[in-house]
């Protein structure tokens, strides 16, 4: 396996968008791990077009997002020559980015070429490292207001929240309507519910570390940090629906899919699946507006999911050419075209008629699409530091959260906790003595 994929090298042929019909792996199989997400599905669907250009077959190992994040890691963490594309959300790239676990595009691709200009250049650089590529995203992520114009409307709510404060006010108008105001991330994880509140933090004027990079004392017991959780424990104990405690990214797209709460502030990239006219009972009545923001600014999510090589590959080159191929802007547009699928992540498709025309809902309260757009071009690319150590810190930190929320601590008792174990961390990576 690993004969063909220096031959092909040799060759010089160049990958080009898309693996080229001279460029042929005639023989070798590469495996994917990864999630079942509308991308994927699709990507597997359309895997038998590459086979039929390069010769080579592609074998999916495809799961939902936590076991596939723990399956990721096993595979990294241990040097495994078992798979050769995996998975790899933002939040997890620090843990991975150093120490030759993730084989550079750099050796395959020309990262000056056209094709490669075409990504959002904020979500390419979020794999980025040292001068090094070592990802292509196909999935670029952040959050917006979803919210039901008619209940906002019955309420007497005339625009949507601008600050968190309004949306928990909105909230108490919205019970005193009798209407179930919102669901919230609160499965306690990095990518669940710390995705979410880290908007609430910066928004109140905190931040995970003193001075990110140059200090990394953790600062996540702040004055402003204890504000932003009471704002978070108020809002999910009194205005989300029952489950909401443990509900992950999934949990609050159905309720707000099936129309049981009147706003919530959810990934972009969900709009497809809230909106899936086959399954959506809130098709023409949804408004679009930037997530909320308080004192400090207004500091939307963003993240981004990839495709990377593992070092250990035997069949990098092969790999490096499928991987191209499957973030390529023609099949990501048939993709988008073909699904669900709207975390796009070339920016030429972006005013592309076709998708504009499938994706742009516009129901009269602003437009999906042209929301999406100006929240990417706002959300910060340091929103997840990039310390290797953040996920464990992220992780903790998660459970914090939902200590305070059943009550089993106070929020100040919770995140003063979470700070000595965040202290502990960064002393044991050496950022700290």
């Amino acid at each position: 396996m690993r004969y063909l994929g220096i031959l092909a090298v040799a060759f010089g042929v160049a990958v080009g968008g898309g693996a080229t019909a001279q460029q042929r792996y005639d023989g070798a199989k590469i495996k994917v791990l990864s999630t079942n997400s509308a991308y994927d599905l699709e990507l597997k669907k359309f895997a038998h077009e590459f086979t039929e250009k390069t010769g080579a077959e592609v074998q999916f190992d495809l799961f939902g997002y936590a076991p596939t994040v723990q399956k990721v890691s096993v595979e990294l963490l241990t040097r495994s020559d078992s798979y050769d594309v995996v998975y790899l959300g933002s939040e997890e790239f620090g843990r991975y980015a150093s120490g030759d676990i993730l084989e550079p595009l750099d050796n395959y691709i020309d990262m000056k070429s056209a094709d490669v200009q075409d990504f959002i250049a904020p979500v390419l650089r979020l794999y980025n490292k040292d001068g090094k590529q070592l990802a292509f995203p196909h999935f670029a992520a952040t959050q917006l207001l979803y919210y039901r114009a008619d209940l906002f409307e019955k309420a007497g709510i005339k625009q949507p929240p601008q600050t968190w404060e309004e949306f928990r006010n909105d909230c108490d108008l919205l019970r005193k309507a009798d209407i179930q105001c919102s669901a919230l991330r609160g499965q306690p994880d990095t990518g669940e519910n710390i995705w979410f509140w880290g908007q609430v933090l910066y928004g109140f004027g905190g931040k995970y570390f003193a001075d990110e990079p140059a200090d990394l004392t953790p600062t996540v017991n702040s004055p402003a940090a204890v504000e932003a959780l009471k704002w978070y424990t108020d809002v999910m104990t009194n205005f989300t629906v029952p489950g909401s405690i443990s509900a992950t990214f999934d949990d609050v797209v159905i309720a707000m899919q099936q129309g049981r709460i009147a706003m919530t502030v959810e990934g972009a990239p969900t709009a497809g699946r809230i909106l899936d006219p086959k399954l959506s009972k809130v098709v023409g009545k949804l408004g679009f507006a930037l997530p909320p923001g308080g004192v400090s600014g207004r500091f939307p999510p963003f993240a981004g999911q990839a495709y990377v090589i593992p070092a250990a590959s035997e069949n990098k080159a092969a790999a490096a050419a499928f991987l191209q191929w499957a973030t390529s802007k023609d099949l990501m547009k048939r993709i988008s075209l073909d699904s669900t699928f709207v975390a796009i992540t070339r920016t030429s498709l972006w005013d592309d008629p076709e998708i504009r025309a499938k994706h742009d809902y516009d129901y009269g309260h602003g437009s999906f699409a042209a929301t999406y757009a100006e929240t990417l071009r706002g959300a910060p690319e340091w929103y997840y530091p990039r310390i290797p150590e953040f996920k464990e810190i992220g992780d903790r930190l998660g459970r914090a959260l939902q200590e305070a929320v059943v009550r089993s601590k106070s929020p100040e008792a919770a995140l003063d906790d979470a700070q000595g174990d965040a202290v502990e961390i960064v002393k044991r990576a050496g950022y700290l003595k």
